[in-house]
């Protein structure tokens, strides 16, 4: 009974921590981390830059297009 209630309490908290699926924050991490991925196929050299790119989060995202809207009024 312990274990069950313990993998149920696991199980709730992964899926509150996760954005939901089809979500716009769902789909920035997702394109993430397609882009890191083809970093990581890239020479070491630029590899390192392409990656550097790619440390946002969706929050620093959402701030700078709401920075941009802003700009363009």
């Amino acid at each position: 009974m312990r274990c069950a209630l313990v993998l149920l309490l696991v199980l709730l908290q992964s899926a509150c921590a996760y954005s939901k699926v089809g979500s716009d924050e769902w789909w920035f991490n997702r394109m993430q981390r397609d882009h890191r991925a083809q970093c990581n196929q890239l020479p070491p050299q630029v590899k390192a830059q392409c990656l550097e790119r790619q440390n946002g989060s969706y929050e620093d995202y959402l701030k700078q297009q709401k920075a941009r809207q802003q700009d363009s009024n």
